[in-house]
């Protein structure tokens, strides 16, 4: 039965990408950052991968996924979308997996992180992806979404999956440059504040 998960999960996550009316914004920001770098790590809180999936299917992307066995699952899932998983979290093989995402991006890939993954602290940004665009030197762009209609998971992150035929709207924060000469705590905390902007943004769109 485990195999049929990845393809179900898949086919739930098409179901939902293709009813789903959405509308984007901030596309002049991710321009800005790719105008300066020809490929990007995007940002987002672990509850906010859903639609995230689907919006960005098939663009050469590179994205962490834990060692665990929900994480084996999500990676045979993402994978039918055209992303590429690399292994490793900030709990489990995360040096190795950053070693790998780094290597990705000096071949053209965009990168793809969540923050807070895989355990939380919920919406704390953690350091790893603040040393990945600090090596790659590739700027990281925050984004999220949010729905009309939408269901909340009793997760430790609360993971937020749009109803079919709702209306989403997904946001593009501002970019974040890190330099050798960056403060890396106060890049975290940049990073942190430009997520948390846009998720309130998200989560007021529709109230």
């Amino acid at each position: 039965m485990n195999q049929f998960i990845p393809f179900l999960a898949s086919l739930f996550i098409r179901l939902i990408g293709k009813t789903v009316r959405l509308k984007i914004t901030g596309e002049e920001k991710l321009a800005r950052a790719r105008g300066k770098n020809s490929n990007v790590i995007y940002a987002f809180w672990h509850n906010r991968m859903f639609l995230l999936i689907y919006a960005h299917r098939n663009q050469g992307i590179c994205v962490m996924v834990s060692r665990s066995r929900d994480g084996e699952t999500l990676s045979r899932a993402v994978n039918r979308f055209g992303f590429t998983p690399v292994r490793g979290s900030s709990s489990r093989g995360g040096s190795f997996a950053l070693l790998g995402l780094s290597k990705k991006l000096g071949k053209g890939y965009d990168g793809a992180v969540t923050p807070d993954g895989p355990r939380g602290p919920r919406y704390r940004a953690q350091m790893g992806i603040i040393h990945l665009a600090m090596t790659s030197r590739c700027p990281i762009v925050p984004v999220t979404y949010c729905a009309s209609r939408k269901f909340v998971l009793k997760s430790w992150d609360g993971l937020i999956i749009p109803c079919p035929f709702t209306k989403s709207v997904l946001i593009y924060g501002e970019p974040v440059e890190v330099s050798e000469n960056s403060v890396l705590e106060d890049k975290r905390l940049e990073l942190e504040r430009q997520l948390m902007k846009i998720t309130r943004e998200a989560d007021s769109y529709y109230s």
